[in-house]
């Protein structure tokens, strides 16, 4: 009697091998978490090490590339996975996502306990469309959805210092993964995640040409119906939130793309507000837009944006903030200090801490033939919107000098 077939999947032989794949595939997405962990712990997030997670995202490199019109080094991290899954359904589900891997285990408790996924239509490609379709006028609605960047901000919110409404805001996103792994096993990695319909549309991408028109007129990608459609919802989207943003909008970081622009490429993982040396990164509540909740903005005091610091636009994942070197800081302005007369101290107690202190040499006094004294002036050219000036102004509750976003 022969034995079994080398290639039966029933063999003893396969089902081993099978079986020694699966320990593989589990011991390398655990690396991945254990690597993702450290990665945003206070250790590493100095490093670029911070924004590679999230800069690994097919789903994050092109959203973000299409709204900012250029493709720089985060770009690039994602190419190698962008590249397995044009050849491999899924592959960096299979393989790394640290994120898919917490929903796959939270996700066997809630089977345990009887909890069953709905059958639901492809929320995740609705929501890639969606946001692609608001990238072409600049705004990715939903790219802050990336489970890698939802991942990286509520590991961020761990290393906070202070409880605050933001950091716990900042949690929420994967907390909410997490339970809808619970209460639906299964749903979110194979129905909503976009990153993973991200890979499914580029997996579909090279058997595009092989398709032939349907009897009924559908075109040769079945998807490119609801591609227009969520696209162009997705565009309207972008147009709406464009024409509705502050017309104050808050100061952002250096190399900070403009306004409406930078709250949809932001993915709000929180790397820049944990590099940030002198602490003036925050995120915001949204008292300046729903549209830009939780995206990073500046508050001047203790201390100021400094000269030497290009931190926040090395560890950004996305490119909302620009990498700049130190000679490109100064010409990358954040606002315009404004000076307010009545309350400045020059002609009081001859102060010039504001000038003094001002490490771009942007604050110099002329006469003013108006108020017939001495007074202060900024030079355009030269302010970058540090708030060094801010900070140093000795005066109180209200400062003299302050930076204004333009």
């Amino acid at each position: 009697m022969s034995g079994p077939e080398p290639n039966d999947p029933d063999s003893p032989a396969a089902k081993g091998e099978s079986r020694a794949m699966s320990r593989t595939r589990l011991a390398a997405r655990y690396v991945a978490l254990v690597a993702a962990v450290v990665a945003a712990g206070p250790v590493a997030s100095s490093t670029v090490a911070a924004m590679t997670v999230v800069a690994l995202s097919p789903f994050v490199a092109i959203g973000s590339a299409v709204a900012a019109r250029t493709a720089g080094l985060t770009t690039l991290l994602a190419l190698p996975v962008l590249a397995a899954a044009l050849v491999r359904r899924r592959w960096f589900c299979r393989w790394l996502c640290p994120t898919g891997l917490l929903c796959e285990q939270v996700g066997r408790v809630g089977s345990g306990a009887g909890c069953r996924a709905p059958r639901v239509g492809p929320i995740g490609l609705w929501l890639v469309l969606l946001t692609l379709g608001g990238a072409c006028l600049g705004y990715p609605v939903l790219l802050w959805l990336d489970p890698l960047a939802l991942l990286a901000s509520f590991l961020g919110s761990q290393w906070s210092h202070i409880l605050t409404a933001a950091s716990l805001a900042s949690a929420a996103g994967l907390s909410i993964v997490l339970l809808i792994s619970l209460i639906a096993p299964g749903l979110w990695c194979a129905r909503i995640c976009p990153l993973g319909a991200t890979q499914e549309l580029l997996a579909a991408l090279p058997r595009l040409g092989g398709r032939k028109q349907g009897a009924g007129g559908e075109g040769g990608w079945p998807l490119a119906r609801r591609a227009v459609l969520a696209g162009g919802l997705g565009a309207v989207w972008a147009w709406v939130v464009r024409r509705g943003r502050n017309e104050r909008p808050p100061i952002r970081p250096p190399g900070a793309l403009d306004e409406a622009r930078f709250c949809g490429v932001c993915v709000r993982c929180g790397a820049c507000v944990r590099v940030c040396p002198t602490r003036i990164l925050h995120a915001d509540r949204g008292e300046h837009g729903l549209s830009g909740l939780l995206a990073p903005l500046v508050r001047f005091g203790p201390g100021y944006c400094r000269e030497d610091c290009c931190r926040c636009g090395e560890v950004c994942p996305s490119g909302a903030i620009g990498r700049l070197a130190p000679t490109e800081k100064k010409t990358a302005r954040m606002g315009l200090a404004k000076v307010d007369m009545s309350l400045c101290l020059l002609g009081e107690r001859e102060c010039s801490i504001c000038k003094n202190v001002c490490p771009y040499e942007a604050i110099g006094t002329v006469w003013s033939e108006e108020d017939y004294a001495t007074v202060l002036k900024i030079d355009p050219d030269r302010c970058p919107g540090c708030g060094a000036c801010q900070v140093a102004c000795p005066t109180e509750p209200r400062k003299a000098i302050v930076v204004l976003p333009e």
